[in-house]
């Protein structure tokens, strides 16, 4: 019998929760029942298992990361629309670390209808470079460099690895994404040419 008051959409919200305070790392049903004041067993009244949980996080997970994304580009275009959807992206990576980390593990999990949600994150991207005259493969290409650009940055940061020189990190990260627009900028060119 279930917990009164406990329902499926308050454990998964109580698994964000617990992800984004102590780590996807030590994340486990045990851990969230203890939070939930429930045998782990009586979870199992609200969501079939581990995997079917991961995939309600996976979803919110993706569905931040989107908004956060779109809401950053709303009303701007080209290079503006560019750096603020980058912006926007670090700073989600910076912030919500752990949630960020479901994301990238996605591609990992065996489970179709939640890759394709992943598709998701790109489709801001997408919108941006609509903004150029660029060929559906100039787009593919450009969105895959802006992406490792945006979350290589991240990890290298997250591991440490921008420590070693008295350099601004962000004015860094600046310069990749100024980098991105002349690519993006000159791929058109060759588009127009």
């Amino acid at each position: 019998m279930a917990r009164q008051g406990l329902t499926r959409a308050g454990v998964v919200r109580a698994a964000i929760e617990l992800i984004e305070s102590e780590g996807l790392q030590r994340f486990s049903l045990r851990e969230l029942a203890n939070r939930l004041h429930v045998r782990a067993a009586s979870l199992y009244n609200h969501i079939k298992n581990m995997d079917e949980l991961y995939t309600e996080i996976g979803y919110y997970a993706i569905s931040e990361l989107k908004r956060a994304q779109l809401d950053a580009i709303a009303g701007k275009e080209r290079a503006q629309a560019i750096e603020a959807l980058a912006e926007a992206y670090h700073r989600f990576g910076r912030e919500r670390p752990e949630i960020y980390q479901v994301i990238m593990s996605l591609p990992m999990i065996k489970n179709d209808a939640l890759l394709t949600a992943a598709g998701d994150i790109v489709e801001p991207i997408m919108t941006v470079l609509d903004g150029y005259t660029l060929t559906e493969l100039q787009k593919m290409h450009l969105q895959r460099v802006l992406r490792s650009i945006m979350h290589g940055f991240l990890s290298q940061e997250a591991a440490g690895c921008f420590r070693h020189f008295p350099v601004e990190v962000s004015q860094s990260y600046r310069m990749a994404v100024q980098g991105f627009v002349w690519l993006a900028e000159n791929s058109e060119k060759e588009v127009e040419a």
